[in-house]
């Protein structure tokens, strides 16, 4: 999975489950806009264009991604979001913990391994992800 496309997929669960908006910069710049129950993804990586489907929200989330087809199951639990996101072939566990309102961890674990910090202002926010044994540096905001 390209690493734009990872981040949109499993390491902004916070976001996926809002069904808010996002802009990244890093090494492979992507965008996600809200309409409604629909989020449109549009990155540097592969998929370049990819959407989102809400199908049930709070206190479970259900949504659909395409391309790749995935479905995904989330919940919030406490200062920790978890989403169980499947494809034909793939099963993987996205996570964010919320330490403090500044501060968080996320991941995933399964096909895709990865680990992350974030920090976050109101709407800003700066991450360094570890993954496939290499470090990446984010910034971007939220709206």
């Amino acid at each position: 999975m390209e690493l734009a496309a990872f981040l949109w997929a499993l390491g902004t669960v916070p976001v996926a489950m809002a069904g808010g908006g996002a802009v990244a910069l890093g090494p492979q710049p992507w965008i996600l806009l809200p309409a409604g129950p629909l989020q449109l993804f549009v990155g540097a990586g592969e998929p370049r264009i990819g959407g989102r489907a809400h199908l049930a929200r709070g206190p479970w989330f259900v949504w659909a991604d395409l391309p790749p087809p995935r479905l995904t199951l989330g919940r919030a639990v406490g200062p920790a979001w978890l989403a169980f996101a499947a494809n034909h072939h793939e099963l993987s566990l996205a996570w964010e913990v919320m330490a403090s309102p500044l501060l968080s961890l996320f991941g995933s674990l399964g096909r895709e391994i990865g680990c992350g910090v974030r920090l976050r202002g109101s709407r800003l926010w700066t991450a360094a992800l570890i993954r496939h044994g290499g470090l990446t540096l984010w910034c971007g905001a939220y709206f």
